[in-house]
């Protein structure tokens, strides 16, 4: 499945990155799932997020939100509209908080929604 993760707000807010996003990262690929970083200032600043983070060589690709490279299977967004129109998971926004473990949940989405599809 190819999975889509929005940048600002759900990857990273209030001036920092979004805790555990490596290791939801990994236990995502693990799942045989491939990971792209999208957002509407487009694919370079997607890029540069995904060094922020520390996630560049656990990223298929990035992209702006206009121009998906490839079909969108699952998206994690902090706000309603991508996520309802795509399926997948709306994550409440990052607002700096070091305990979040929301990226973990979305692991766990995910295998619960393999599970169900498969």
């Amino acid at each position: 499945m190819n999975v889509f993760f929005d940048i600002q707000g759900t990857l990273v807010g209030a001036g920092a990155p979004r805790p555990r996003a490596r290791e939801a990262f990994l236990e995502i690929t693990g799942q045989g799932h491939d990971i792209y970083l999208w957002s509407s200032a487009g694919g370079s600043y997607a890029a540069r997020a995904a060094e922020y983070l520390g996630v560049e060589d656990l990223v298929h690709a990035c992209s702006g939100k206009e121009a998906p490279l490839v079909a969108v299977d699952f998206t994690v967004d902090d706000q309603p509209g991508l996520a309802g129109h795509h399926g997948g998971y709306q994550i409440p926004p990052f607002r700096g908080d070091p305990g979040d473990r929301e990226l973990l949940r979305v692991a766990e989405s995910l295998r619960d929604h393999t599970t169900r599809e498969g």
